[in-house]
């Protein structure tokens, strides 16, 4: 495989950008020796700088959700431009695609735009410490909500800083994050109902919100134990929290709603970016009415110059209208080719001797070299548990066989609309290949 024009712009990169690269995803040691430079992308393929055709499984970190160069997006787009890309002033297209979004998730009385997750999260845990008076936000170890200070902790927890399960320290993600800003942070552990009921007895009436991805995306992909958002929901009805879904990676890809319309849980408020555009920059703020009421201008503001920004809603109301299309026909076939290849990498696994498990719901799941049955929270996904650098090796041997996903297993394999049954067939064809290459020893930090 020929990738000099990749390893040219990498080096030529990392002399004008930090790192080579303007998301810290993107770089790493997981991208040894450089990370890959992608040209055009076309469904389900994509295509690097060099020429080489992908499957593409990374899917825009899941954002592509019809897939690359979706004709309906690039009509609506190229529509936009004709009329204008910025008014500074509210257009049609805003409340066209706010009463879809209201239509489709079941928290969505009202609906803000923005346009990134980071800022969606930002924004709705404001304003709940706005609407509640309160303080003080409980966060999960392991979860990640974006890149601003009140969420960037506990993300990562490493031994012997970070306490005992049920009572997890609170660790800074990152340096530049004043201490002042941890004061109002409170980390649980996730999927553990009596130790969330422990802190919120502790703290019966500073908490104004407990944050949570109902589906743990970025550790790898752990689902909640059964009946476990159901008792969070109860408990944060019983201390009058507001509970926030972060949708992000889960919004119209779960279920048309989101994995509150999955799991029949409905949240206060859910944050949505990624698929919510297809492949554009937008994210939104949606909640029940008895809270956004009171998000305007001389009580809980939101301003932003692109916010609700034409193109992207243009791209938005296009991706939302397309999924939407027979009740949801497409994304119901994305997830169930998305089974199919949990199904069949599961089988190869066995036929194998490899040990690792398949995670996740079909359209966003994750392979683990690991001897456990099953991951149920963020501490058993671990160097002393998971092996790495095997994941690292399966991907880049895949990678050889056209088959692109992230090469660090706290990442997604994620599918599209546009992925097919020949993809999946040819997927399932190179991952038997690769695996009866790989040593079948997994192999952790720790015994």
């Amino acid at each position: 495989m020929k990738l000099s024009k990749s390893n040219k712009l990498y080096k030529e990169g990392r002399k004008y950008i930090p790192g080579g690269c303007s998301s810290f995803a993107r770089i790493g040691h997981w991208f040894d020796p450089f990370n890959l430079f992608m040209e055009k992308g076309h469904g389900s393929k994509i295509w690097d700088v060099d020429e080489n055709e992908y499957i593409d499984y990374l899917i825009g970190y899941g954002a592509l959700i019809l897939g690359h160069r979706h004709p309906k997006i690039l009509t609506a787009i190229k529509k936009q431009i004709e009329n204008g890309t910025l008014f500074g002033t509210p257009c049609e297209l805003e409340v066209k695609a706010a009463k879809r979004v209201c239509k489709l998730v079941p928290c969505a009385d009202k609906v803000a735009f923005c346009n990134s997750g980071t800022e969606a999260t930002m924004q709705a845990i404001r304003i709940a410490r706005a609407y509640t008076g309160k303080d003080k936000i409980i966060k999960f170890e392991g979860h990640y909500h974006g890149h601003h200070d009140y969420v960037l902790f506990s993300v990562v927890s490493v031994p012997p800083i970070r306490g005992l399960d049920w009572a997890p320290h609170k660790l800074p993600y990152f340096p530049g994050i004043p201490e002042v800003t941890s004061q109002s942070v409170i980390i649980a552990p996730w999927n553990d109902l009596p130790s969330l009921e422990r802190i919120l007895k502790k703290n019966p009436n500073d908490v104004a919100a407990i944050i949570m991805e109902p589906i743990m995306a970025n550790n790898s992909i752990i689902l909640p134990k059964e009946g476990y958002l159901k008792g969070v929901r109860e408990l944060t009805e019983k201390y009058g929290i507001v509970l926030i879904f972060d949708e992000v990676f889960t919004g119209f890809r779960a279920a048309l709603g989101g994995a509150q319309e999955y799991f029949r849980v409905k949240p206060d408020m859910a944050c949505f970016a990624k698929a919510l555009g297809g492949g554009v920059p937008i994210a939104a703020v949606a909640g029940v009415d008895e809270i956004m009421r009171y998000v305007s201008p001389g009580k809980i503001p939101i301003a932003g110059t692109f916010n609700a920004n034409p193109l992207s809603l243009s791209a938005c109301l296009a991706t939302l209208e397309e999924l939407s299309k027979n009740d949801g026909a497409s994304l119901r076939k994305a997830n169930s080719l998305g089974k199919k290849l949990m199904k069949g990498l599961q089988q190869t696994i066995e036929s194998t001797g490899q040990e690792a498990i398949i995670e996740g719901i079909g359209a966003m799941f994750q392979i683990c070299f690991t001897k456990l049955e099953t991951i149920t929270n963020y501490r058993q996904f671990n160097l002393n548990t998971v092996d790495f650098m095997k994941f690292k090796r399966f991907h880049h041997e895949m990678l050889q066989q056209g088959i692109f996903f992230h090469p660090d297993p706290g990442e997604r394999i994620m599918l599209s609309t546009a992925h097919t049954k020949k993809d999946i067939d040819r997927t399932l064809t190179a991952a038997e290949d690769v695996l009866k290459k790989l040593p079948k020893e997994t192999v952790t930090v720790l015994p």
